[in-house]
């Protein structure tokens, strides 16, 4: 009987860590963020692989933005959070080189990203109000 119970726990706390499924609505979630950072524009396809390395092959949905101040936000959903952060990590370290003339404000803004996980996606909204932004986010998931 004990053997049982063992296993009937374990399964229970296994069965229950995988089960939650948090699915995001990045159109609306984009929507939320752009009503407070303006003139966002998609960064293509090919500049996330080419000169930023991200491996979309393991992303099945995302939408990455900035704006000519400095602001940018992502939003993830990935099969591989490790790989994906550790991508997204080198995007922002290229952001970094390529962006030279940042100011060191923005410079501080970048290096203090906010970076979330909700369920498979990854969520980093880089902005001087990102954590207001992010609030904002969950308000409207509810």
């Amino acid at each position: 009987m004990k053997k049982i119970a063992i296993v009937l726990i374990i399964t229970l706390i296994l069965g229950g860590c995988g089960s939650e499924s948090t699915e995001i609505d990045i159109e609306r979630t984009s929507s939320i963020i752009e009503e407070s950072l303006s003139d966002m524009e998609n960064v293509d396809e090919s500049s996330l692989t080419d000169v930023y390395g991200i491996n979309l092959d393991i992303v099945s949905e995302y939408v990455i933005k900035l704006n000519a101040d400095g602001d940018l936000y992502a939003i993830l959903k990935t099969s591989d959070k490790v790989e994906t952060k550790d991508d997204m990590d080198n995007y922002f370290e290229r952001i970094k080189e390529f962006n030279t003339a940042y100011s060191p404000e923005r410079l501080e803004i970048l290096e203090n990203r906010l970076e979330k996980e909700v369920g498979d996606y990854l969520i980093y909204i880089v902005a001087e109000d990102a954590e207001d932004i992010y609030q904002d986010v969950l308000d409207g998931m509810n």
